[in-house]
């Protein structure tokens, strides 16, 4: 349990969790290594965008997202790869 409250390292703590669940967020795709990409289903963000993210399998480490979901998560592409 104290792991899901403060083990940012080990995939979405609490607090992510409840931050997914409040901005209404749905599950876009999952990667290879079992990361999970979410994005709100209305824009809030800045300049009106939709806000993503990315829940990681394991260790939390920018460089474990690939180039195609990297280009996703900045809006680069529109469409989920």
């Amino acid at each position: 349990m104290l792991t899901k409250l403060f083990g940012w390292w080990d995939g979405a703590t609490i607090g992510a969790q409840f931050t997914l669940w409040r901005r209404r967020a749905r599950l876009v795709g999952k990667d290879e290594q079992g990361n999970r990409y979410f994005e709100e289903l209305k824009a809030s963000g800045p300049n009106g965008k939709i806000r993503r993210w990315v829940v990681y399998h394991g260790v939390a480490e920018g460089s474990r997202v690939t180039p195609d979901w990297h280009g996703w998560m900045h809006h680069t592409y529109d469409e989920p790869p």
